[in-house]
């Protein structure tokens, strides 16, 4: 295949070939092959691709290095602005140019208008809108005065392009990562271990949960409305909420376990999420590198909880609608952005400022309390589905009746259902209770060396197993490649 996905042939063969050659060189060695391999790994999927990644990295180095140099603030500002407008420039031009590009030519029809859409063959580049965050961040972070720049232009490309978590995350923070490639790596036998078991773990995510339950997915959404006609609706909603966590925690998951087998520590990218009993610990629970940083980058600098609950609902409402517009160009994109600012603010005004939990946090609650605690939960798993079905609504094909899929969903998922048993029932709780049992264990599963031998063997046999079983084994693509 083209695409050099993780869970592709081609993919596999260039991984021997890096970590083959990776033990045998220094560090100096070490990071130039692993810029090589990135560059070959995202030319890959398109070589002028390479283009754009570049310019990014050349205009964010230099621009980085000069608000360090000067003590100006009009010029620091300056600057500022320059990397924003560059970054910013380049990601809604080839993200949303014909979202706008139509939305203005409806606008003008109303109005009496004769207009047509400018028609562009735009190809969205792979991993563009999250390495574009990272990137800029490392701009901001100096700004900030958080953070020295490196003066390793090479150094500075290769951790925007460092390839496992390049085209989907998590997007790291120079203040973490970049260091890292400036200090000799030494891989321990327990460090090993563990990348390879969350390596195991996260094809299990992808081909076992995510890629055997998309079939019933892309069958529910095949076509203008539900394939049931009542609340049974609902079974392929909880079967996208399985495979959207699946698949994206199974990347995040492979990539830092590639990372960790080469001496690298990737930031956690999920926890519990659907173990949760409100929006804002799903969101300290799900896209944890995305979510902290539209929280430090863009919630704070708006003002936060600061100047009164007016501000704070406006605030949290902005960054949610930023959030959603970040995951694609479309009113379906829109109005998944607002549903979560809705969700967000309506919680904070019920609940305060009170620390909420998640189900998993609490194995030794009394048995009142974790009845309440199982009642949330299951509620508010059913607001997150709702918010799925709308965002689910986003990536259906080009001249697809969002609205009308979205309308159709709603009005069966509470009608009655005509039987209380169905045959797709039983593949949905088989996987379904896979995936939340990973995410009851979060922690625990990166932890492996910790474990007994015996229960290492045991694990790792019932993985390949799973894999070999039941695991879809041709290569379908992550599903935030999209984004």
């Amino acid at each position: 295949t083209r695409r050099m996905v993780f869970n592709s042939a081609i993919f596999l063969l260039f991984l021997a070939v890096t970590l083959g050659l990776y033990f045998r060189l220094g560090r100096v060695g070490q990071n130039r092959l692993l810029l090589a391999a990135s560059l070959v790994f995202y030319g890959w999927w398109d070589v002028r691709f390479l283009v754009l990644l570049l310019f990014t990295c050349a205009v964010d180095f230099q621009v980085g290095g000069a608000i360090f140099a000067t003590q100006d603030a009009r010029r620091r500002r300056g600057l500022v602005l320059l990397s924003l407008l560059s970054n910013l420039s380049i990601l809604g031009f080839f993200k949303y140019f014909g979202f706008f590009s139509d939305s203005a030519v409806k606008l003008l029809n109303l109005l009496g208008f004769e207009a047509t859409p400018v028609t562009l063959n735009i190809v969205l580049p792979v991993g563009i809108s999250f390495y574009t965050f990272q990137s800029l961040s490392y701009v901001v972070d100096i700004y900030r005065r958080q953070l020295t720049p490196t003066g390793s232009l090479p150094d500075y490309v290769l951790f925007v392009s460092f390839f496992p978590q390049l085209v989907a995350g998590p997007i790291e923070r120079a203040t973490h990562l970049l260091p890292q490639f400036s200090r000799a790596r030494v891989v321990t036998a327990a460090a090993a271990l563990d990348g390879v078991w969350m390596i195991l773990l996260g094809y299990v995510k992808k081909v076992v949960i995510a890629d055997r339950l998309s079939a019933m997915v892309q069958w529910g959404f095949d076509g203008a409305g539900p394939p049931y006609p009542d609340a049974r609706a609902w079974l392929v909603l909880y079967a996208f909420a399985f495979v959207i966590y699946g698949d994206f925690s199974g990347y995040s998951d492979i990539a830092r376990g590639l990372s960790r087998l080469m001496g690298f520590d990737l930031r956690r990218n999920f926890a519990a999420p659907y173990l949760v009993r409100n929006p804002a610990a799903f969101w300290r629970n799900w896209h944890i590198s995305l979510s902290s940083w539209l929280r430090d980058y863009l919630y704070i600098p708006l003002g936060g909880n600061r100047g009164g609950a007016g501000r704070t609902q406006r605030n949290l409402m902005l960054t949610m609608l930023l959030g959603g517009l970040w995951h694609g160009a479309g009113p379906a994109f829109v109005i998944w952005g607002l549903y979560q600012g809705l969700l967000l603010v309506a919680h904070r005004w019920l609940a305060g400022d009170r620390p909420e939990e998640s189900l998993a946090a609490h194995p030794s609650a009394g048995l009142a309390a974790r009845a309440g605690q199982v009642v949330g939960v299951v509620f508010f798993f059913h607001l997150t589905c709702l918010g799925w079905l709308v965002f689910k609504a986003g990536t259906l094909p080009a001249g697809a009746d969002q609205i009308g899929v979205v309308t159709a969903y709603l009005r069966a998922l509470f009608v009655p259902p005509a039987t209380l048993v169905d045959p797709l029932m039983w593949p949905l709780a088989l996987l379904g209770g896979l995936c939340l049992l990973l995410q009851a264990r979060f922690a625990r599963m990166e932890c492996f060396s910790e474990w007994s031998p015996g229960r290492q063997a045991a694990a790792t046999v019932a993985a390949l197993a799973l894999i070999a079983g039941l695991g879809v084994l041709s290569g379908a693509q992550f599903i935030y490649f999209q984004f």
